[in-house]
């Protein structure tokens, strides 16, 4: 009898065991799930992308031209330099300021187009994913540039003079699409021009 309690004892001694074991690993599995999931290599974000246009790029750079916060505001396209003047100039918008904060909507849509688009793929939707709310009507709080680290501005500065440079040799805003894209190898809509 004697016997038989003490294996009554060690099976429910054995089945407590069991359960404190199953919710231990429960209460790892739910705090520690990170843990589960794999681990980015080092050599994977070393590993070379390469684009359809021959850009090649790791996902190193990427998060290396990415701030996680934006910095303060400091212009990247200044009255000083001629960017917006040249834009306003080939688009024929002789009747707009230039040097106005506020520029029509579509200027930023070229931005995006002509300028961040010569970083590798994966910048602009990080950029465009950032915590960054309307302010007033189309005007956002924060420039996508201000969420680009030093390298990222350096990059960022460069690519505005190489447009810069095109711009001064274009005759219209089509004439600077088709030099500016078959130069950095950008995509454009081509237009369709009906002969008289």
């Amino acid at each position: 009898m004697e016997d038989n309690l003490k294996n009554v004892q060690q099976d429910a001694d054995k089945i407590e065991l069991k359960k404190l074991r199953e919710k231990d690993e429960q209460g790892m599995l739910f705090f520690n799930t990170e843990a589960l999931l794999p681990r980015p290599s080092l050599k994977q974000d070393l590993e070379k992308h390469q684009l359809q246009n021959g850009l090649e790029f790791t996902i190193r750079e990427v998060k290396d031209l990415i701030s996680d916060m934006a910095r303060d505001y400091e212009p990247m396209f200044p009255n000083r330099i001629p960017f917006f003047k040249l834009m306003y100039q080939l688009l024929k918008w002789d009747n707009l300021n230039p040097n106005s904060f506020i520029k029509p909507p579509v200027v930023a849509i070229y931005i995006k187009k002509y300028i961040y688009a010569r970083f590798d793929k994966d910048i602009l939707p990080t950029l465009l994913k950032k915590d960054n709310p309307f302010v007033n009507g189309y005007i956002k709080k924060f420039k996508l540039f201000q969420f680009l680290n030093d390298d990222g501005l350096l990059l960022l500065e460069s690519y505005i003079k190489e447009a810069i440079e095109v711009m001064k040799d274009s005759n219209d805003w089509y004439d600077f699409e088709l030099k500016y894209t078959a130069k950095y190898k950008l995509s454009v809509q081509l237009k369709i021009v009906a002969s008289n």
